[in-house]
């Protein structure tokens, strides 16, 4: 055997095994390459280290390329001087040199994919007998599901839906196999169709894959974030230094109610806002748009103000809670709409404000047309305007409070 031939071998069996070792590594590294634009900066090293020293880039696809650029890349503009010549390397290794230009051709890609005419899926109501036949198939994928052969529970979740494409935990495991495998496109159409349904049972499953720990690898798709509301969340005091008190007991409720798990956000204190506010504001991404909708018929505040964030910030929602504030006879400070010393049952109730939160939450999820037409509107309304129904709003409520002094008042007298 020659030198030339047992070089070969042993360089065909480093290849080999270096694939191998990719596949035993991997864990997440999948996930963070397909959201490198959020990932966080150190877990995306780690990542290409571990892509550098086991992977075989041979069998890489022109798409997985151009992914792989676009996260090398932003490790290359975003760290050090010896991460980048990490990422330089990595960029070598797979064709591309440092490029801005990358990262934007993805970008435009993934705009135009988000953009791109989505048909609605619309399945007919199947008979009683392949309901039950479904059922069967489908009881079947979840065994394989436990076993965790996702792709054969994915084919038997197919052949069920085929027989009754109704069947909502059918799509709904569908789409955490399709998770599970590193399919994020698949995954969030799957979510989709469970969206399309819109039924009461839609919304719940919705809602239960926000905090579903099988879908953590595509959680940070706005795709995702769109289609089950699930959103990060940032509280901030936006109470001038006379009031904070009462702004930051509002603030503590605001995280406490929307943090409860049936909502499944994800909700920080984020301490005082860097500008004093007269009223509640709330600022949003795009795919989140829904959910600040939401979280305003929350707040009960007629004034609070919904703006798109258009900053980069790794919060889908950031909350300002403000409010004008009086002062008693007894000296205590009073804020309107205050959710804090709310009695029970009355209209700011925290308890009574997120029963009628869960509602609006579950009506947005089926129905999202409908409700991005309400947030728009309010979006679109001009400040004057709504000040205006405000100050009418103010007149009226003085107007009953004064009819009840006078009944007071007559009461005592025909005592």
């Amino acid at each position: 055997m020659t030198r030339f031939t047992i070089a070969f071998l042993l360089l065909s069996c480093e290849v080999v095994f270096a694939q191998e070792a990719w596949e035993r590594q991997k864990g997440q590294c999948d996930a963070i390459f397909q959201g490198y634009r959020e990932a966080d900066l150190e877990a995306l090293k780690m990542c290409t280290i571990i892509f550098e020293t086991t992977r075989d880039v041979s069998a890489l696809k022109p798409d997985e390329k151009a992914m792989l650029a676009g996260a090398f890349n932003r490790l290359f503009l975003e760290g050090d001087e010896k991460t980048r010549f990490l990422a330089a390397g990595a960029l070598a290794r797979i064709g591309y040199e440092p490029s801005v230009k990358d990262i934007k051709e993805l970008e435009k890609k993934d705009k135009e994919r988000q953009t791109k005419k989505r048909e609605k899926y619309r399945p007919h109501t199947a008979p009683p007998e392949k309901q039950a036949q479904a059922k069967k198939i489908y009881a079947k994928g979840l065994a394989a599901m436990k076993k965790k052969d996702c792709k054969d529970a994915l084919a038997l979740f197919q052949s069920a839906l085929e027989l009754d494409g109704k069947l909502i935990p059918a799509l709904y495991d569908a789409a955490v196999c399709y998770a599970q495998l590193g399919d994020a496109d698949n995954a969030i159409e799957y979510l989709m169709r469970i969206q399309d349904i819109g039924d009461k049972e839609a919304g719940k499953k919705l809602r239960e894959a926000r905090k579903d720990k099988s879908f953590s690898g595509i959680r940070d798709k706005d795709g995702f974030k769109r289609v089950t509301g699930f959103a990060r969340i940032k509280v901030v005091n936006g109470m001038p230094e006379r009031d904070l008190e009462v702004g930051q007991d509002n603030c503590y409720i605001l995280v406490e109610t929307l943090s409860k798990p049936e909502l499944g956000y994800e909700v920080v204190d984020g301490g005082r806002d860097k500008h004093v506010r007269d009223r509640p504001h709330i600022w949003f991404k795009e795919h989140s748009k829904l959910q600040a909708y939401v979280i305003r018929k929350f707040l009960g505040h007629p004034r609070t103000r919904l703006v798109p964030i258009d900053w980069d910030t790794e919060w889908d929602i950031i909350v300002s809670w403000a409010d004008k504030v009086e002062v008693d006879e007894s000296g205590q400070k009073n804020a309107k709409y205050s959710l804090a010393g709310a009695q029970k049952g009355s209209p700011m109730d925290p308890e009574k404000r997120l029963d009628e939160a869960l509602r609006e939450q579950d009506e947005a999820l089926r129905k999202p047309e409908e409700y991005a037409e309400k947030a728009e509107k309010v979006i679109g309304t001009p400040e004057r305007v709504v000040d205006k129904a405000s100050s009418a709003v103010d007149r009226v409520e003085k107007t009953v409070e004064t009819f009840e002094r006078v009944g007071d008042k007559a009461g005592k007298v025909f005592k």
